[in-house]
């Protein structure tokens, strides 16, 4: 395939980085650069399967799927991490020679984006403080902060004065602020003016209801604490969806999206607590799937993940909806069956997770069809134990031993 020149040219001037790849996802070309995307023992060549390199990213066909359809123009992956940097990715779909292809871009990012708000903050500070001249100090924040949204409060936290962006946030006029507590608008987990400096996170609704983050910084016109003060309120709903999805990476297992062994660990250690007061039973139940190195070792491991996250729904689907589902790594996962009323009941659960298992084959391809079959273990509170050490270990040695069965 014959790539226009051009898309080389201005990737190199302005340091991006480009894979290209078709809708069957096999790559079609990339920059020479992307191999130092890869760890010494991986490979990026032509018509390889794009989805290795892009291990991490969970549902990336049904994304993919969505722009093909035009359910969404673009995809956009944040702070993809390679080699100790950081990466945003932007997918399109574009057309080459008459033919779909997507393009996944990367730019590199800063380690640290809060980095850039720390710079404002000092900059506006610094700025303002030097300048104890009222009109001379308003003149030099109106400059510095056209984009950004601002306005005065006094030593209460009522508004005195709004710029032109915080009117076009809300979709108000200026005497819709006036006089009123900024509280009424911004919702703060402190609320608070009298300290010279607040550094606080805000949240707003704008005109169009969506919800907006802000880091502020309330900095005073002059040296007197009782003075008019200037709130500054720079954008970080991106960064509060990074650290939104950083606390749900560390909860969470990034093939399958069920949780990970620290969440199960912290669930039975509440549900053991709980338990104690309620005399509840409940079990712990270890799966461990039959054959699955052979898929890893004669299929690759893209087929390995498939395979994964295909166990993945049907325990999603075999389960109640109170019940905690949990893959530990590799092909082990833990079911924890809250509430248990009987140990007819536990017989049914893991009756109706082989069956639901016997019948939901995975069609890798139109010649490979991937049966599923599980090995349990099971352990119960209080019976087998009163503390998580000991019911984990007992349900692990009881999965052991099924297996050897099978």
């Amino acid at each position: 395939m014959k790539t226009e020149l051009v898309l080389p040219i201005v990737c190199n001037k302005y340091n991006i980085s480009y894979i290209i790849f078709d809708e069957n996802f096999k790559i079609i070309d990339f920059t020479k650069n992307m191999q130092s995307f890869l760890d010494s023992s991986s490979i990026l060549d032509i018509d390889l399967d794009v989805r290795e390199f892009f291990w991490e990213f969970v549902g990336l066909e049904e994304e993919l799927e969505n722009i093909i359809t035009k359910e969404k123009n673009y995809l956009y992956i944040p702070l993809m991490s390679r080699n100790e940097l950081f990466y945003d990715i932007n997918l399109e779909l574009c057309k080459i020679e008459d033919n779909q292809y997507f393009i996944a871009m990367f730019s590199k990012q800063l380690n640290n984006s809060i980095s850039y708000l720390d710079s404002i903050k000092k900059i506006n500070e610094d700025n303002l403080r030097n300048h104890y001249d009222k009109s001379v100090s308003e003149n030099y924040y109106n400059l510095i902060n056209k984009k950004l949204i601002s306005f005065h409060i006094n030593n209460l936290g009522m508004i005195t004065k709004v710029n032109s962006a915080c009117i076009y946030f809300f979709g108000l006029s200026e005497n819709n602020f006036i006089g009123k507590h900024f509280s009424d608008y911004f919702l703060s987990r402190q609320i608070k003016s009298k300290n010279s400096f607040i550094d606080n996170i805000l949240r707003a609704k704008n005109k169009n209801s969506e919800e907006i983050f802000f880091h502020a910084d309330i900095i005073p016109l002059d040296n007197n604490q009782n003075s008019d003060k200037i709130v500054i309120c720079q954008d970080i709903t991106y960064l509060k969806k990074i650290e939104s999805e950083l606390e749900y990476a560390s909860n969470h297992d990034s093939l399958t999206g069920l949780a990970n062994r620290a969440n199960l660990e912290k669930n039975i250690e509440e549900l053991i607590s709980k338990c104690e007061i309620t005399k509840d039973i409940f079990a712990i139940c270890f799966i461990d799937l039959n054959k699955f190195k052979a898929i890893n070792d004669t299929l690759g491991h893209h087929a390995g993940d498939m395979f994964l996250k295909h166990i993945a729904d049907i325990l999603r689907s075999g389960v109640r909806e109170d019940d905690f589902i949990s893959r530990l790594g590799g092909d082990e996962f833990v079911v924890l069956i809250k509430n248990l009323e009987s140990l007819e009941f536990l017989d049914k659960a893991i009756s109706r997770l082989k069956t639901i298992a016997s019948k939901s084959p995975l069609y890798y391809n139109e010649k490979t069809i991937l049966e599923v079959s599980f090995s349990f273990g099971v352990s119960i509170y209080p019976y087998d134990g009163e503390d998580i050490e000991t019911l984990l270990s007992v349900a692990d040695k009881k999965m052991y031993q099924d297996k050897k069965r099978s």
